[in-house]
């Protein structure tokens, strides 16, 4: 009697092949969910990135128009108080140097109104006005946008009309 040879070579019946293809489809199945993580996580970045652009520039622009820069161009002491006259809003332009953005600024007198001073006599403290800057910032490509609101306040001789 011949021995029962369980080995033979002409019986297999391709388990290995099957665990190896399934193997293969569990690694490919993982790289392309990796690979499509990855994607998002990039938009994301770009994403932050452009509003950050946005951010800065109207910012910046805030910044001016509440500084001594040569590009603002608002003279907070004789700045129009009337609301039908077309200087009651005073606008600042803004584009940043490196080209990614550009900003506005819009500038509205709000109100003036005396401070508390430490004078005795009635009516001898300082006034002040009061401005509301919204500036609007902008991405070159328009992808991102961000819109900062700042108040001011500049010290007045006196008020025409209090708050």
């Amino acid at each position: 009697m011949k021995p029962i040879n369980r080995h033979n070579p002409n019986k297999q019946q391709g388990a290995v092949l099957v665990m190896a293809l399934v193997m293969l489809t569990v690694l490919t199945l993982i790289g392309v969910s990796s690979m499509s993580s990855s994607t998002l996580e990039l938009k994301v970045a770009g994403n932050t990135q452009q509003h950050d652009i946005a951010f800065q520039a109207a910012q910046t622009v805030i910044d001016i128009t509440a500084s001594e820069d040569p590009l603002n161009t608002n003279n907070y002491q004789v700045f129009k108080i009337d609301p039908n006259d077309p200087a009651f809003e005073q606008i600042i332009n803004y584009a940043s140097a490196d080209g990614l953005a550009t900003a506005q600024a819009a500038t509205t007198w709000v109100g003036c109104k005396k401070n508390i001073g430490s004078s005795l006599e009635e009516g001898k403290a300082p006034a002040s006005n009061f401005f509301n800057v919204m500036a609007t910032g902008m991405t070159i490509t328009g992808s991102s946008s961000s819109v900062q609101v700042q108040g001011l306040r500049f010290p007045a001789a006196a008020c025409a009309i209090d708050l």
